[in-house]
């Protein structure tokens, strides 16, 4: 019995679920005795025994794992504790099916090193914010080995010793800097990095697999202290980035053809856009990114100088602006403002500022891209007599003032129908305006969400003190409605529209209000008039926006129909570290 028990202690589970289509499933745990402990996990849902979706056992209860936050050293983590030889890669959620029951952890951070998954750093059991859309998974290499040792981690260290210790390096980088305004009035300041031939040849822009034995960079004062932290990542896949310091280590990966870094850093640079209330360090970077080439860090930095426009026009920046920037600004319709006036305001508050650096022709070109369709007709009838670029440009405001009364005075079929219409014209396009009445602001805290009512995790409940215990904290539902004009039009001044406004917490929440809600926190905006008399000229495009605070914009969905799913973790735009988001729900009606 001892034999045969020692046996036992040995081995693995497999368990096959044979699905009703008849393709094997495979589940694959490690026990001692046969039956799943606190902390065991498993792999289901896939085809093969070596992937799938990851499933940790507590409390008699299989249940999964958010990937927010997953990563290759969790997936390292789950391989090591099934005997795997290690991992190929971490998986993101759905790739192998969604699980049921518990989500028992989220926010899960390994090192790598560690014997067990619940030895990670984790929100706690049973602390999420996600759905079983959501849970991770792994791919694992085919098979096991009880005698496997893995200190792969340790090679990064040692390397990164090696190249601080400069043993044995034999090619030398100059980081150079002219402090003049010229190469020969001026003193050249140099920083020189010894490295290693062999290491350094993986990237052909050091050219470290020719002939030579040195070579010379140039560098501004601002990036050249950080060339000996680029060289040390070549040795240990491992660099900090800061708002500071991320522009000159994405010109660093751009000139030694480092394009895993490259694109890295300019990822780095969307997560870092929030941390500059100034927003100096945004338009610097989209100046970078304009002279880089890069469209990718180009957008996200115009994405998020529009989603906070408001907050860059009273900004440090504004002035420093470039004319090229402004226009390419204005010609968005995901600007995010109060209104079309605002957008004006601002441009003579730029104008006035800058005056001296912006010709006649650049100002024409600026204001050509308001949309004075858009402002409303009191406001618009009161342009001629209160702004200051009127008289600079008279002819230009007469025809963009004449354009306004007729979209406020004619029905659009009857605008559609004249010669000088076009049917890509933006002006006629409404943007996301957040002032009164097309907008709605509600509070809500993150950690009120995340909370969940669940009686099984009462600490009377008997699970003892080792887990955190929960308490049943209400979790409010917020209802609002709301009435709109049918369109900004003046035509339709009298004409309202009624609007349904929910924030679903719980699925018990939406089941109450008679919906189905694929994933929380969701949102609902449903327009509650009946007989609506314009559904073939009018339409809602209408947006749910995420405020940090108050501080910026962070995220913007769209409804799709009546419904918009708040993500978490890595799939929001920009982050948001607060715990109170405030959400406004945008009403935005366009003509067909």
């Amino acid at each position: 019995m001892q034999k045969h028990g020692a046996m036992l202690s040995a081995l693995w589970i497999l368990l096959l679920h044979v699905s009703p289509l008849g393709s094997t499933k495979f589940s694959l745990f490690k026990s001692p005795m046969g039956s799943p402990e606190d902390g065991d996990i498993r792999l289901a849902g896939a085809e093969t025994h070596s992937q799938g979706r990851v499933e940790v056992y507590l409390h008699g209860e299989w249940g999964t794992v958010c990937h927010n936050g997953w990563d290759l050293p969790d997936a390292q983590v789950v391989c090591r504790q099934l005997h795997f030889k290690g991992a190929v890669s971490a998986v993101a959620g759905g790739t192998f099916g969604e699980g049921s029951g518990q989500i028992w952890l989220d926010q899960t951070k390994c090192v790598g090193t560690e014997n067990s998954l619940s030895n990670c750093s984790y929100n706690g059991w049973g602390i999420r914010d996600c759905t079983h859309k959501q849970d991770a998974g792994v791919i694992c290499v085919a098979g096991t080995s009880e005698n496997y040792v893995d200190h792969s981690l340790e090679l990064s260290e040692d390397l990164g010793q090696l190249f601080d210790s400069e043993e044995g390096c034999d090619f030398l980088i100059h980081g150079q800097t002219y402090t003049g305004l010229g190469r020969y009035d001026g003193e050249m300041v140099n920083t020189t990095v010894c490295a290693h031939r062999m290491i350094l040849s993986r990237f052909p822009g050091f050219k470290a697999s020719t002939d030579v034995d040195q070579i010379s960079i140039n560098l501004t004062q601002t990036c050249r202290p950080h060339l000996p932290s680029l060289i040390r990542y070549v040795y240990t896949r491992r660099l900090e980035v800061t708002m500071t310091t991320a522009e000159c280590f994405h010109q660093l990966a751009s000139h030694f053809g480092m394009r895993r870094l490259m694109e890295d850093a300019g990822r780095l640079f969307t997560k870092l856009l929030p941390e500059d209330p100034s927003f100096l360090t945004q338009v610097s970077f989209y100046e970078y990114s304009v002279g880089a080439g890069d469209r990718v860090l180009q957008e996200n930095c115009l994405q998020y100088m529009a989603w906070n426009f408001q907050k860059l026009s009273t900004s440090k920046a504004w002035s420093s602006v470039s004319a090229e920037l402004l226009q390419a600004l204005l010609s968005r319709s995901d600007l995010v403002v109060p209104g079309e006036t605002f957008v004006l305001a601002a441009l003579e508050d730029w104008v006035s500022q800058v005056n001296r650096t912006t010709s006649e022709e650049q100002q024409a070109a600026l204001l050509a891209r308001v949309r004075f369709p858009m402002i409303p007709a009191k406001e618009l009838f009161e342009v001629r007599f209160t702004s200051a670029l009127y008289s600079a440009h008279q002819t230009l405001y007469q025809e963009k003032l004449l354009k306004g009364f007729e979209a406020h005075s004619l029905p659009f079929g009857t605008l559609k129908n004249s010669s000088t219409f076009q049917r890509n014209d933006q002006d006629y396009q409404p943007r996301i305006y957040t002032g009164p009445p097309w907008s709605v602001r509600v509070n809500q805290s993150v950690e009120t969400v995340r909370r969940r009512i669940n009686n099984q995790y009462n600490h009377r409940g008997g699970y003892g003190g080792s887990y955190p215990q929960y308490y049943n904290t209400p979790m409010p539902r917020t209802s609002q409605t709301q009435s709109t004009p049918v369109h900004i039009g003046a035509l339709f001044t009298d004409k309202m529209v009624n609007w349904q406004l929910n924030l679903f917490n719980k699925q018990s929440d939406c089941s109450n209000s008679g919906v189905r809600c694929d994933s929380l926190p969701a949102a609902r905006m449903r327009m509650s008039t009946s007989n609506f008399q314009y559904q073939g000229s009018i339409r809602y495009s209408n947006r749910l926006l995420l405020s940090c605070q108050g501080r910026f914009i962070f995220h913007i969905m769209d409804f799709k129909g009546t419904f918009a799913y708040v993500p978490t973790g890595e799939n929001l735009t920009y982050p948001c570290t607060d715990e109170e988001y405030i959400y406004h729900f945008v009403v935005r009606p366009e003509y067909i």
